[in-house]
């Protein structure tokens, strides 16, 4: 039996608090799985949701979560993982420009913004989880993606203005770590079976290359094009996926 859009939504949304709220991911899907059956039985006999949830679906979601631990060992593979797919765009930027020397200003900044874009990120998540009517996902994630791609090349153009210490890197390291990030990103793709960062590289990287060496455009303008033609890419692919999962 097929559940009700009210109830797939609930379960999403139950799954993405908990997995926001630094929750271990195998307990997360083995109460989703089991509020399914729940779900599907109380279908069944002509009920909704609420049958489940009580009156407010939000409040049973946080009870749940109250009365699960928090797994660090859970989080830390999250932060790693968004770390590791926001540092590619400047890492991989870095050997475009042909240099394997990190200032400590890009370094401590870009630690900065990618600690900021967690938090907001892990509260948008919950947020959203929360509310109990439709939500434009994608204009507030867009908005918020946008914002922390922007705040990079911002940080790119500062770090080219101010000189400060650096960490130099020789090539041949500077370009295997570059290839282990290029590795990791399609390894964590094809298990998770979400290409948005892999196109999003593709897009990034590629139009920079186009236009920094047939077009003779520079490197600035090639970076500010490249961040509109990747923001345009993660949205529509946004919308497709997003159509898709309503289709299924």
């Amino acid at each position: 039996m097929t559940l009700s859009t009210e109830s797939t939504r609930f379960l999403e949304d139950l799954k993405v608090y908990l997995l926001a709220s630094g929750k271990n991911e195998q307990a997360t899907n083995e109460i989703v799985l089991e509020l399914e059956d729940h779900l599907i039985e109380a279908e069944r006999d002509g009920k909704s949701v609420r049958a489940i949830t009580g009156d407010s679906p939000a409040d049973y979601i946080q009870s749940i979560s109250k009365e699960m631990a928090f797994d660090p060992k859970e989080a830390f593979w999250i932060v790693i993982q968004v770390f590791l797919g926001a540092s590619s765009f400047l890492y991989l930027q870095n050997l475009l420009n042909g240099t394997t020397t990190f200032s400590i200003l890009l370094v401590g900044g870009f630690l900065l913004i990618s600690a900021v874009y967690l938090t907001t990120l892990a509260l948008l998540f919950r947020q959203d989880a929360l509310r109990d009517t439709a939500r434009p996902r994608l204009l507030r994630y867009g908005i918020h993606g946008s914002v922390h791609l922007l705040l990079i090349v911002g940080l790119l153009i500062v770090n080219g203005l101010i000189d400060s210490p650096k960490i130099t890197l020789s090539p041949s390291v500077g370009w295997l770590i570059g290839a282990l990030l290029i590795a990791w990103i399609l390894i964590t793709a094809w298990k998770t079976k979400t290409w948005i960062l892999p196109i999003a590289v593709f897009v990034f990287f590629v139009p920079q290359l186009l236009l920094l060496f047939v077009f003779n455009l520079s490197e600035i303008t090639a970076v500010l094009v490249s961040y509109v033609l990747t923001s345009i890419t993660i949205a529509v692919t946004f919308i497709r996926s997003s159509k898709n999962s309503q289709a299924d």
